[in-house]
This record gives structure tokens, C-alpha cells and sequence, in this order.
């Protein structure tokens, strides 16, 4: 993953509400999946497998996340399950192929979970995050994002 996308996941974790955590671990699920096929094309199997198991680590973030009470969880943590496999199984035949599925999956589900974040409103995960305003200045040759009210204790409160 290139630096600017981990800048801008980043920055939308630390404004993102717990709806919105999901579409960005949905986001970099595909992320890797997708840094693992032109590993995979530029013949470097130890980077590809290493993005492997960071989608993977996200999978298992999204399963560890569910709420087993309440469905669609049960569903949800089989889908998670199903897709988990099919990476290993990329991993261990040093295949792209077994990717089609589970991407494909992962596309939908992040379509749905951005539907959802249109229809409520959610506060943010963490409170004491600093803000971020895009467009209020601009550098000579690209947007500049601004931080309001600078915090000296950001992040999560204990």
C-alpha cells in the first residue's frame, strides 16, 4: 500500500464512525488484495503473500467485530470465514485465482455498508480527534488539509 492511501486511511479512521470503520477495513481488504495481484504479476511471491495476510488480519478484524447476537453476524462471519480460506488457498497454490470470489464479495458488502452510512447519522469512534477540513486553503499545486483546534491529547480517552 503506497504511503498516500495509508495518510488518507488514516485519516478517515480518525473520523470515521463505527459504520465507517467497516467500509475502510472493506476498503483495505480490497486495497491489498489488489497490491497482491500485481505482486503476484511482477513474480514477488514474499510481498505477495505478505499482502495476503494482511487482508486476511482484516478479516479476522472484521469477524472479531461482529456482534454474534444480532443478525445478519452469523452470515456475515461465515462470509468472513469462507473468504479467509480462499487467501490461503491463493497462498498456497501462489494463485491469483482463488481472489475472484472473495473480492467480488468484499465489493458488494462495501457497496451495502456505504448505502447504510447514507441513512443514519453516526458519531464519530473516536472523540477527541482532531478535525480535518479539506479545500479551506490550497498550495500552489494541489488541495491542502487543514487541522482545527490542535489537541495536544488526540485519540481515544481512558
Amino acid at each position: 500500500m503506497k504511503d498516500e492511501l495509508k495518510k488518507e486511511f488514516t485519516r478517515r479512521i480518525s473520523q470515521a464512525s463505527p459504520v465507517s470503520m467497516i467500509t475502510v477495513l472493506y476498503d483495505m481488504t480490497i486495497v491489498y488484495l489488489g497490491d497482491a495481484r500485481a505482486f503476484l504479476e511482477k513474480k514477488q511471491e514474499k510481498e505477495f503473500v505478505r499482502e495476503l495476510h494482511r487482508a486476511q488480519d482484516c478479516l479476522m478484524e472484521l469477524s472479531n467485530s461482529l456482534n454474534m447476537k444480532y443478525e445478519p453476524a452469523p452470515a456475515l462471519h461465515k462470509l468472513y470465514l469462507y473468504m479467509h480460506k480462499e487467501l490461503a488457498k491463493a497462498i498456497v497454490a501462489s494463485s491469483a485465482e482463488p481472489l475472484a470470489q472473495p473480492e467480488s464479495i468484499l465489493k458488494r458488502l462495501r457497496d451495502a455498508y456505504l448505502e447504510l452510512e447514507k441513512t443514519g447519522s453516526f458519531e464519530p469512534v473516536m472523540d477527541n480527534a482532531q478535525q480535518i477540513y479539506a479545500g479551506l486553503t490550497y498550495g500552489k499545486n494541489s488541495l491542502i488539509e487543514s487541522l482545527a483546534q490542535p489537541v495536544n491529547n488526540r485519540g481515544f480517552l481512558a
